[in-house]
């Protein structure tokens, strides 16, 4: 029996092995590896953050009964062979659906006195760091992109809640926020935010993270930014187990991958390994990288699951289909584009939690989620 071996619990993993069919699943010996026994959502990690929201399933909850789950940090990355903390592990299909790494871009101090959101022990570790701080919280969000956008949002709603004094400031070095969409849609969401009491420094440069504060470069001229607590949100790459994997030729842990999700541009074919997800560099045609989303590694993985499903006799290309993403700004809020149209408010804010509901269904079932 051949062995498919997988690398990371996420949504890339876990979305090919739920549209393997049972013919599938009894061919093979499929195993998953993940340094924790749990799932969560990694696209709610904000509301870790602002809240302290539990977004775990344990493996036992949602694995076929065909699949084998090892609990193991993965090392490195070897030709037929994974080499975990516990033990080594060989295959005939690899399957690397790891997820993402802060990227620090070498500046001084961002990893000694900034806080990076990269999984659910840190992300709650923050907010039990924020919730038993005095009352006088300076927190500085670096980054307005996605991630450090929905962090503001919620953290402005939830903060509230609790009666804290605060202050949220968001540095970006973007002439706007949010470059995923378009002009208007961006300040509309800036505009939001601003009401809510977030200041802005666009066009700002980081040169620093202190202790407490953000050194920036605007117009030329340096100014600190106090904080008491820096959040890191300005950039992610693959995980390290990428680049600690001398097999592979990578960028920034990432590994540029075919129209069939192999590896490209290696010493030799890699037909038998497929990249998924945060790990992976997909481009479009015009020698684009895609966005590494949720949405994406979905796609991925459905379109996998279909390749082993055929017996590999389905040889058509991978396709992304863009339909749409959302930004949280909040509790009830949110923005984002569907099927080419803007939309925000909190028609938005339920589409996107209906998404989220829809992925606990497929991972449990209603009769799980309804107990």
């Amino acid at each position: 029996m051949e062995k498919i071996l997988l690398l990371g619990g996420g949504y890339a993993s876990l979305s090919f092995i739920k549209n393997l069919n049972k013919n599938t699943l009894k061919k093979y010996d499929i195993t998953l590896i993940s340094k924790e026994d749990y799932h969560y959502q990694s696209v709610l990690l904000h509301q870790v953050v602002s809240s302290g929201k539990n977004i775990n399933i344990n493996y036992k909850e949602i694995l076929p009964q065909e699949v084998t789950f090892i609990k193991d940090q993965i090392l490195e990355i070897k030709e037929n062979e994974v080499v975990g903390l516990k033990a080594k592990y060989d295959y005939d299909f690899l399957i690397i659906g790891l997820g993402f790494n802060s990227d620090d871009f070498k500046i001084p101090g961002v990893k000694e006195y900034a806080f990076d959101i990269v999984d659910f022990k840190n992300s709650f570790t923050i907010y039990e760091k924020m919730k038993n701080y005095d009352n006088n919280l300076e927190i500085a969000v670096c980054g307005g992109g996605f991630s450090g956008i929905e962090l503001l949002g919620n953290l402005a709603h939830d903060l509230k809640k609790i009666n804290k004094n605060f202050k949220l400031k968001c540095i970006e070095f973007m002439p706007t926020i949010l470059p995923i969409f378009d002009k208007d849609l961006a300040l509309q969401a800036q505009l939001y935010l601003e009401k809510l009491g977030i200041e802005f420094y666009l066009n700002s440069k980081i040169i620093q993270c202190q202790k407490d504060g953000v050194i920036i470069q605007k117009n030329n001229a340096e100014e600190k930014i106090n904080a008491n607590f820096i959040l890191w949100t300005a950039g992610v790459q693959g995980n390290p187990v990428i680049g600690n994997s001398s097999f592979f030729n990578s960028q920034r842990n990432k590994i540029e991958i075919n129209a069939f999700l192999n590896p490209l541009n290696q010493e030799k074919p890699m037909n038998n390994i497929f990249v998924l997800g945060d790990c992976a560099l997909l481009k479009d045609a015009n020698n684009k990288a895609y966005a590494p989303t949720a949405q994406l590694a979905n796609q991925q993985s459905q379109y996998l699951a279909k390749r082993f499903n055929n017996d590999f006799k389905f040889n058509d290309f991978f396709h992304y289909q863009n339909k749409g993403i959302l930004c949280s700004l909040g509790e009830n809020y949110a923005i984002g584009v569907i099927k080419n149209k803007s939309i925000k408010g909190s028609l938005a804010s339920y589409i996107k939690k209906f998404i989220e509901l829809q992925w606990l269904l497929k991972l449990k079932g209603l009769k799980a989620l309804l107990g």
